[in-house]
């Protein structure tokens, strides 16, 4: 990615030549909107900052620096964000979700990691708990 402060101008481009199905809001200058297609999927959100970038993948959110190189970092997890090769780990107690895991699929072995976490404090630990994983197939796999 070139090194541009249009960091949004950038990815809507991209996204219209590359993928066109995929339909998209730009909020402001600052903030564009991917809305989810499947049931199961996420909304994906970037938002340009004076200071840092923001990516959300549901309720998982990463926050990247404003450098050639954290909008590269921030592009790829689009990528697997919206792909089958990322998903979000939902955890929930009695329905309410608390913690939130990216993972990303490694494409050699098949098996997820994960690359990230976020989550809030839940004090009923004696509760059972729910994992609930949320995925998007806007780009197929083919193209991964």
């Amino acid at each position: 990615m070139e090194n541009t402060d249009d960091l949004i101008v950038v990815i809507s481009e991209l996204i219209r030549e590359q993928f066109p199905n995929v339909s998209f809001s730009l909020e402001n200058d600052n903030l564009m909107v991917i809305e989810q297609e499947l049931k199961n999927g996420f909304k994906i959100i970037i938002a340009q900052g004076e200071i840092e970038n923001t990516l959300y993948l549901g309720s998982w959110h990463m926050h990247f620096e404003k450098d050639i190189d954290g909008k590269n970092e921030l592009v790829d997890y689009l990528h697997f964000g919206m792909s089958r090769l990322g998903r979000v780990k939902a955890f929930a107690r009695k329905g309410k979700e608390y913690k939130w895991v990216f993972e990303t699929k490694n494409i050699e072995d098949g098996l997820w990691y994960p690359v990230g976490t976020m989550g809030l404090i839940n004090l009923k630990f004696w509760q059972k708990t729910q994992i609930e994983y949320y995925q998007n197939d806007f780009i197929p796999l083919e193209q991964n």
